[in-house]
C-alpha cells in the first residue's frame, strides 16, 4: 500500500526542490507519523534512487502500488517534481479495487509534481501552461477526496493554481479553507487571498482589505513583510477609492523603511519606487472623482473622457506635479513599476487634454521590453485613443502588434480573467471605430485580433462591421427623392454580403454553442440585404431545422424570399404558404401573403395574387398606418392597373364590335385598379410610391375613355346617348388632366428645393406631356400649344424638346397659324444638332426615335417644306 507518512514542516523544509523556489508546496504539518515511519522515509531518501536504479537495471518491474509508494516517499522528502512524475508513471488497474482506492492519492501527487514545475518556471508563459496542466489533476483530488492529512495543501495548492491562472473567485474559495484547517498558513497564504479577493469576478476588495489587515495585525512580521503587505492594502484602498485614507498609510510606511532605506536595501528601495507610484495613484484618482459625471463619456485607458473639458487650476497644477515625479520613476524603477508610471502619466495626460502626449506614453509602454501586462494594457489603452480619435489604420497597426507579442512573450501571464477584459476593450474599441464611420479598419482589427477575440467573436465583430458599412453606404447613397444610386446600391450589396460571409463563418465556430441559430439568422439576413438569395436560402435549411417554433415564420418569409428572388415562384409559395397557413396567428403572415402574392403573379396566376392581397387589407388585426396593409394596397393597385393596361392594348388590336366588347370585360379591372391607386395616393402622399402611383391613376382615366369613344363613332347613337358618352370621355381627360397638373406641380416645387431623382424627374417629364397630349384630345389647342412650348423650354437641347415642338408645331397648325408651326420644325431640326452626344442612349428612352431616326425625321420634314416654299413661289420660313 502507498505510505500515508507524513513528516512535520521542519523535517522537509530546504529539499532538493525548494532550493528551486520559494513556492514549493511543504507538507501539513497536521501528522500522525509514527517513529517507524520516519525512520523508514529517511532510508529511503537516501536509498532510493539507487534501489529504483538497481531495479531498472535488473530488468525486475514494480508494480503500480510500488510505484506510488516511492511517489509518496518523495513527496514526504520534499522531492515533489520527482513524486509527480512517479505518479505519472503508475498504470492503475480501473477493475481491481485496491488500486482504484489509490487513484485519489496518484491524482494529488501528479498534481503537486506540476504545480511544483510551475513554480521553478523561469517565465510566465510557462508557469501558466503548468498550472493549466495541474488544475485538472488537483480538482480531481479534491472531488474525490484528498489524501488524509493532505487537505491543507491540497487546497493551497489548488487555491495556488486558480489564482495563478486568473480563477479569482475559486482561488478564494480554497485558500480559505486551507487557511481555515491549518492556522499556520495564515502569514504565508493571507496576502494571496487578498488579491484573490480584490482580483475575482464578483470584486471583493472590502473583504480584501479585511484580509490584509487581519494579516497586519498578526505578530511576528518583521519590518520588510509587514511593509510588504502594507503595500498590498495601499493598493486596495486605491482601488476602493479611498484615496484619502491611503495617503498616510504611505507616508507610514515610508518612514518605517526610512532607515532600511537609508542602508540603500535592494528590497526597501522597490517599496520606496512602488510607494511612489502608489501616491501618485491616490493624486490622481482624488482628481478623477471631483470630475462630474456625463452620460457621453467615453472611457479611455480608465478615464472618462468628455469633448472640451477643462481642470481646475489646482488640479491641472497637481497633476503636473504627479508627472515629475512618475517621469523619474520611469527612469530609475524596475520595469513592472517603470511601465505602470508610464500609463499614470499618460493618464494623466489624458486628463489634462493634452492626448497627444498620452499617446506617445502609452505607445513606450506598449513597446517596452520584456513585454508583459503593462505593455498589454498600454497597448490595449493605445487602441482605445486612437479609436476614439478615428485614427482607424493606426488602430489596425497597434492591434497587429499586440497580437503578435501575446503570441511571443514570454513574460506575460494572460489568465482567462485578463483574456476577458482584454476581449472587451477590443470589442469596444472596433464599436468606437464603428461609430465614426471607420468601417474597413473596424472590420480589419477584428480580423487581426481573432487570437485574442477567438475566431466567433471574431467573424461576428468583422460581420457587424461589414452590415454597418453597408447601412451607411445605403444612408449616403439616397440621391434625391429617395431613390438610391446605382453605385452606392452595388457598393451596399457587396458589403452586406461580406457581412453575410463573416456571420456565417462565426455560426460555423458556434455550432454547438446556444449562439448558433441567432447568428446564423444574422447571415441569413445580411445575404438578403446583399440579394445573395441562393446564399442565404442554403443557411435557411439549416435555420428551420434548428430554429425554435416562434422564430420559424420570419425564416419561412426569408425563404420564400429568396426562392422569389432566385426564380422559383413556385417552391417560393409553398414556403410562404406554410407561414400563412401553420402560423396563422403570427405577424409574419402579413409578409408572406405580400411575397406570395408577388410569386403569384409571377406565375400568371392574377387572381389568387388578388386574394392574398386582399386579405391582407380585410385582415381586422392590420391597420391602415401598418407598413404591410400600405404595401398591400399599392400593390394590388399596381397589380390591377396593369392588367387592365394590358387588357386595353389587346383590344385596340380587335375589330369595333370585338373590342367594344373586350373594353367592356375590363371595365371592372381597371376601375377598382383605379379606386385602389387613389386610396393609395390619398393615404399616403408624398411617399415615393404613391408618385408613380399617382401618374398611373392619370394613365388610367385615359384608359377608361377608350370605351365611350369608340361607342360614340356609332351611327345609331341618339343624341341624348351621344353627348352622355361625350361628357364620360371629357369628364376622364378633365380627371387625367388634373391628375398630371397635381403630380408635374409638386415635382417642379420640389425641384425648386433640391434635386430630383432620375425616377422623379420621369415622371415630372411624362407628367407635363401627358398634360399637353390631354389639352390636344380635349381639342384646346392653344392651351395644348402653350403647355408644349413650356415644355420644349425646360427640356431645351435635351432629347423631350424634339417631341414638344412637334406637339407645338401641330398645335399652331389646328389654330391656323402655319408659319408658326414650320418655322417650330426647323427650329428641331436646329436644336437636334446642339444636343450633345451625352445624350445618345437617351433619344428611344424618352422619344420616339433614336438620334439618327431623328435626324431622318426632321431632315424629311424640313424638305417637304421646303419643296412647299418652291411650289408657292415663297421664301422659307
Amino acid at each position: 500500500m502507498v505510505s500515508r507518512m507524513v513528516p512535520d514542516r521542519g523535517d522537509i523544509v530546504a529539499k532538493p526542490d525548494e532550493t528551486k523556489t520559494q513556492d514549493a508546496i511543504p507538507p501539513s504539518s497536521r501528522s500522525k507519523t509514527t517513529v517507524a515511519s520516519l525512520a523508514f522515509v529517511t532510508m529511503f531518501t537516501m536509498v532510493g534512487f539507487a534501489y529504483m536504479f538497481s531495479i531498472l537495471a535488473g530488468g525486475r518491474e514494480i508494480d503500480a502500488p510500488q510505484t506510488l509508494n516511492l511517489a509518496s516517499a518523495q513527496y514526504v522528502a520534499g522531492n515533489i517534481v520527482v513524486a509527480g512524475d512517479l505518479a505519472a508513471r503508475a498504470k492503475l488497474n480501473e477493475k481491481n479495487e485496491a488500486e482504484r482506492k489509490l487513484y485519489p492519492m496518484q491524482q494529488f501527487l501528479i498534481g503537486a509534481g506540476t504545480y511544483a514545475r510551475a513554480n521553478q518556471a523561469v517565465s510566465l508563459r510557462d508557469r501558466h501552461e503548468q498550472m493549466e496542466k495541474a488544475l485538472p489533476y488537483l480538482q480531481r483530488a479534491y472531488s474525490l477526496g484528498f489524501p488524509e492529512g493532505r487537505d491543507a495543501e491540497g487546497h493551497q495548492m489548488l487555491g495556488g493554481t486558480l489564482n495563478a491562472i486568473g480563477r479569482h473567485e475559486q482561488a478564494a474559495s480554497h485558500l480559505k479553507q486551507a487557511v481555515d484547517i491549518d492556522l499556520t498558513l495564515r502569514g504565508e497564504l493571507l496576502p494571496l487571498l487578498a488579491r484573490s479577493l480584490a482580483s475575482s469576478i464578483s470584486a471583493k476588495p472590502d473583504e480584501a482589505l479585511r484580509t490584509i489587515v487581519a494579516h497586519l495585525n498578526e505578530s511576528g512580521l518583521d519590518n520588510r513583510r509587514r511593509s510588504e503587505a502594507e503595500i498590498l492594502r495601499i493598493e486596495l484602498l486605491n482601488q476602493l477609492r479611498r484615496h484619502d485614507d491611503a495617503l498616510p498609510v504611505i507616508a507610514r510606511v515610508e518612514e518605517d523603511i526610512a532607515e532600511d532605506l537609508s542602508l540603500q536595501k535592494p528590497w526597501a528601495m522597490q517599496l520606496q519606487d512602488q510607494l511612489s507610484l502608489q501616491r501618485g495613484l491616490a493624486r490622481v484618482g482624488r482628481i478623477i472623482d471631483t470630475l462630474p459625471s456625463s452620460i457621453s463619456a467615453k472611457i479611455i485607458a480608465g478615464i472618462p473622457i468628455v469633448a472640451d473639458r477643462e481642470l481646475p487650476e489646482e488640479s491641472q497644477a497637481e497633476l503636473k506635479d504627479v508627472i515629475r515625479v512618475l517621469d523619474q520613476l520611469q527612469r530609475e524603477a524596475d520595469p513592472k513599476v517603470a511601465g505602470s508610471a508610464r500609463l499614470l502619466v499618460a493618464q494623466s495626460y489624458l486628463l489634462l487634454n493634452d492626448p497627444d502626449l498620452a499617446l506617445a506614453r502609452l505607445t513606450q509602454t506598449r513597446q517596452q521590453r520584456p513585454f508583459d501586462a503593462r505593455g498589454l494594457e498600454g497597448g490595449i489603452s493605445e487602441m482605445e485613443l486612437l479609436a476614439s480619435r478615428a485614427m482607424g489604420d493606426d488602430v489596425v497597426q497597434t492591434a497587429r502588434y499586440l497580437v503578435r507579442e501575446i503570441g511571443q512573450s514570454q513574460y506575460l501571464d494572460f489568465p482567462e480573467i485578463a483574456r476577458e477584459s482584454v476581449t472587451q476593450r477590443i470589442i469596444d474599441a472596433i464599436a468606437m471605430l464603428r461609430g465614426a464611420g471607420q468601417f474597413s479598419p473596424a472590420a480589419d482589427t477584428a480580423t487581426a485580433t481573432a487570437p485574442v477575440l477567438g475566431l466567433a467573436s471574431s467573424f461576428s465583430q468583422a460581420g457587424m462591421a461589414y452590415r454597418d458599412w453597408g447601412e451607411a453606404t445605403l444612408e449616403a447613397g439616397m440621391g434625391p427623392g429617395g431613390e438610391l444610386s446605382r453605385e452606392a446600391s452595388e457598393l451596399a450589396r457587396e458589403r452586406f454580403r461580406s457581412a453575410g460571409d463573416a456571420y456565417a463563418a462565426a455560426a460555423k465556430e458556434q455550432f454547438d454553442t446556444d449562439e448558433y441559430v441567432s447568428t446564423l439568422w444574422l447571415a441569413i439576413e445580411s445575404y438578403q440585404r446583399g440579394r445573395h438569395f441562393s446564399r442565404s436560402a442554403a443557411l435557411l435549411e439549416d435555420y428551420l431545422r434548428y430554429e425554435d417554433r416562434g422564430r420559424i415564420p420570419r425564416a419561412l418569409v426569408a425563404h420564400g424570399r429568396a426562392l422569389l428572388a432566385d426564380g422559383n415562384p413556385k417552391a417560393a409559395i409553398e414556403s410562404l404558404q406554410t407561414c400563412i397557413i401553420e402560423y396563422e396567428r403570427d405577424p409574419m403572415r402579413y409578409d408572406a401573403r405580400l411575397l406570395a402574392a408577388q410569386a403569384a403573379a409571377d406565375l400568371g396566376d392574377r387572381q389568387r395574387a388578388r386574394e392574398w392581397l386582399e386579405a391582407n387589407l380585410n385582415d381586422g388585426q392590420l391597420t391602415p398606418q401598418s407598413p404591410a396593409w400600405r404595401d398591400s394596397l399599392l400593390t394590388l393597385g399596381e397589380m390591377l392597373f396593369a392588367e387592365g393596361l394590358s387588357q386595353t392594348l389587346k383590344a385596340r388590336e380587335l375589330t369595333r364590335d370585338k373590342r367594344i366588347e373586350a373594353l367592356r370585360e375590363s371595365r371592372p379591372t381597371l376601375e377598382l385598379a383605379m379606386r385602389r391607386l387613389d386610396e393609395a395616393v390619398q393615404r399616403y402622399w408624398p411617399e415615393p410610391r404613391t408618385q408613380t402611383a399617382a401618374y398611373s391613376l392619370a394613365r388610367g382615366h385615359l384608359l377608361a375613355t377608350e370605351l365611350p369613344e369608340i361607342e360614340l363613332t356609332s351611327t345609331e347613337l341618339q343624341d341624348t346617348a351621344r353627348r352622355g358618352l361625350s361628357q364620360k370621355a371629357n369628364s376622364r381627360r378633365q380627371a387625367a388632366l388634373d391628375q398630371f397638373a397635381m403630380l408635374a406641380n409638386y415635382l417642379q416645387n420640389q425641384q425648386r428645393d433640391s434635386d430630383l431623382s432620375d425616377k422623379q424627374r420621369a415622371l415630372l417629364r411624362n407628367s407635363l406631356i401627358g398634360q399637353a397630349d390631354t389639352l390636344r384630345d380635349m381639342n384646346r389647342f392653344a392651351e395644348a400649344a402653350d403647355a408644349y412650348r413650356d415644355m420644349a423650354i425646360r427640356y431645351m437641347n435635351e432629347p423631350a424638346s424634339l417631341e414638344a415642338f412637334l406637339g407645338q408645331s401641330q398645335m399652331m397648325r389646328k389654330i391656323g397659324r402655319v408659319r408658326e408651326a414650320d418655322l417650330l420644325i426647323r427650329q428641331a431640326d436646329v436644336v437636334l444638332s446642339r444636343i450633345g452626344a451625352q445624350w445618345d442612349n437617351e433619344f428611344d428612352k424618352v422619344t420616339r426615335y433614336d438620334r439618327a431616326g431623328w435626324e431622318r425625321y426632321l431632315a424629311w420634314m424640313v424638305e417637304r417644306l421646303d419643296q412647299g416654299a418652291q411650289l408657292t413661289n415663297q421664301t422659307a420660313p
